[in-house]
């Protein structure tokens, strides 16, 4: 009996720090979840300050506050995505600055419609707009794919089956591009008639300025694995005449911008390294062979940030398009 008790006395404390531990720990969720609560409350105030707005930077400084304060708000991702993407599709691409600021945006965008399904993967509207913002960037099998999974979700969604229409005949001009070069006069003639405004607007974006551009899909430009040669055949035929185009009186007042990427292989910052050592590869060849003003020319390397095709290791991923700035 005595042993009993001294063994029971050596416990007591143990117990009792035991206890006290589990209580600290029943509190401190107990905290946690009401301080969450309570910043979720103060996020849907901010997000019903926000919808009310008009301005795009008023609506993207909400919007964003929200999302700070709530991460698993999805309908403030949504809204956010949204700003961020009319933002960037507004903003001029003339210099260097203003292509990064723009492309940041966008690609913030991406980022928030993307976590927006994670979240709420019933959503329609953050599905519909990844797909446009793919469409802007010249990712049209992605948008593809965007827009089916809209219409898997609602399938009498307003002006969806539109934009998947868009986005099929522009991956399906992709595809074809691959298997010729596309010579001077043909870029010169769809760079002219380009109808940026009424791709938009098949989209569903009106109202705002957007960026006067038009984007050349070069997909028989593309590099071996950690490579940035431009290979002999149709890369160097297909830069010849890109070249020629740009020396054209028709051209003469556009700037371009060369964008590089990769694939999904290796690490992200030396990838990122890779991609802008791919279009500045192309800049230098048309600088020297076509005598074009350096000036007109803009680059950026994307890494891997920005895969065309899925999966996101696909060697077609390796390439540069072309942008052109009137």
């Amino acid at each position: 009996m005595s042993r009993r008790r001294n063994s029971y006395l050596f416990r007591l404390p143990l117990i009792l720090f035991l206890c006290c531990c589990l209580q600290a720990l029943v509190q401190a969720q107990t905290s946690s979840g009401q301080l969450k609560n309570k910043d979720c409350s103060a996020a849907k105030v901010k997000y019903a300050e926000g919808v009310k707005l008009l301005n795009y930077n008023e609506r993207q400084a909400a919007f964003q506050k929200a999302v700070d304060l709530c991460p698993s708000y999805a309908e403030a991702h949504v809204n956010l995505a949204d700003a961020l993407e009319h933002l960037g599709l507004s903003k001029k691409r003339n210099d260097q600055k203003s292509l990064i600021e723009a492309n940041k945006l966008l690609d913030e965008a991406v980022r928030n419609y993307s976590k927006a399904i994670d979240l709420n993967h019933n959503m329609v509207a953050p599905k519909i707009g990844l797909g446009d913002v793919y469409m802007a960037q010249g990712r049209y099998p992605l948008a593809v794919e965007s827009y089916e999974n809209a219409l898997k979700s609602q399938p009498s969604a307003q002006g969806v089956k539109e934009r998947l229409n868009e986005a099929k005949r522009l991956a399906d001009s992709d595809s074809k591009d691959k298997k010729t070069v596309k010579e001077a006069s043909d870029i010169t003639k769809e760079v002219k008639s380009s109808n940026l405004e009424g791709m938009y607007k098949v989209m569903g974006i009106e109202n705002f300025t957007v960026a006067d551009t038009a984007r050349q899909s070069f997909n028989n430009i593309q590099f071996e694995g950690w490579s940035s040669a431009i290979k002999l055949g149709d890369p160097i035929n297909q830069l010849d005449e890109i070249g020629k185009a740009l020396k054209s009186n028709d051209m003469i007042s556009y700037k371009f911008v060369i964008e590089g990427h990769a694939n999904t292989v290796g690490a992200s910052e030396e990838n990122m390294v890779l991609s802008n050592s791919r279009a500045v590869a192309v800049k230098d060849y048309l600088v020297k062979n076509f005598n074009v003003d350096p000036n007109r020319i803009i680059t950026q390397g994307f890494g891997y940030t920005r895969p065309k095709f899925s999966p996101a290791t696909d060697a077609r991923n390796r390439r540069v398009e072309v942008v052109f700035v009137k």
